[in-house]
């Protein structure tokens, strides 16, 4: 019995440092892929122009293409992970075009500081998460009833209020739902662990780790909106 917890524990700890490596890589690979449709000026004067004229169909448009890839990735997880990495990396590179905007707006300053903060915030709350007794799984109605309330305040906002204290408040808020986001999903890679009995272990790190490269993208994006000097 103590040998099979043993074994349990050690599968448990390779299963969450591979995950934290691919969420680490993910990000990379998000900011560089952003970083390099900025760059090319013959890709990103469209993407911008487009994203302008159109924000609320752009976005739709680029999240469910993502989110299509990111099913597909999911589909592939316990039948090959050269697709389901294939699918990863795509995925991630069509959801870099919601970051071109940053590297117009920022200075690299102001990039780099808020890259600093929300990695120290999200290696406190990914601690947390991991650590902490308590079952955070009762956050999650919660946590889904703030992102629901969020999004319908956002779009309120933008078409009819345009007030700057609202999506300040609204920023600060979003900031704190996906802190608790970061924590929740570190505290599931246990319950998803134990599902998987070991299984496919490379294919189901690359999907568990998309989880905590969105928080991380929309803590920073967030944190950017509100403390980023947009000087560019």
């Amino acid at each position: 019995m103590q040998a099979y917890e043993e074994t349990q524990v050690a599968g448990l700890s390779k299963f969450t440092s591979l995950v934290y490596l691919y969420t680490g890589l993910g990000i990379v690979f998000w900011l560089a892929a952003a970083f390099a449709l900025a760059k090319n000026q013959a890709i990103s004067m469209p993407i911008l122009s487009w994203m302008t004229n159109h924000p609320i169909m752009s976005s739709i448009v680029i999240i469910v293409v993502a989110m299509i890839l990111l099913s597909l990735c999911r589909s592939f997880v316990q039948s090959s992970y050269l697709l389901t990495f294939v699918c990863y990396l795509a995925f991630l590179g069509v959801f870099s075009i919601l970051g071109v905007p940053i590297f117009f707006t920022y200075s690299a300053k102001s990039i780099t500081q808020a890259l600093i903060l929300t990695s120290v915030i999200f290696f406190v709350m990914a601690g947390y998460g991991y650590l902490t007794k308590t079952d955070l799984s009762r956050w999650s109605r919660t946590l889904i009833i703030g992102l629901v309330a969020i999004l319908a305040v956002s779009l309120i906002d933008v078409f009819l209020l345009k007030s700057p204290l609202i999506a300040l408040i609204v920023n600060i808020v979003t900031i704190i739902i996906f802190m608790g986001y970061i924590a929740y999903d570190s505290q599931n890679l246990k319950r998803i662990y134990t599902a998987s009995q070991g299984q496919n272990l490379g294919a189901l790190a690359l999907v568990a780790s998309v989880d905590l490269i969105l928080d991380f993208i929309n803590l920073l994006m967030n944190l950017l909106a509100i403390f980023g000097n947009n000087d560019n």
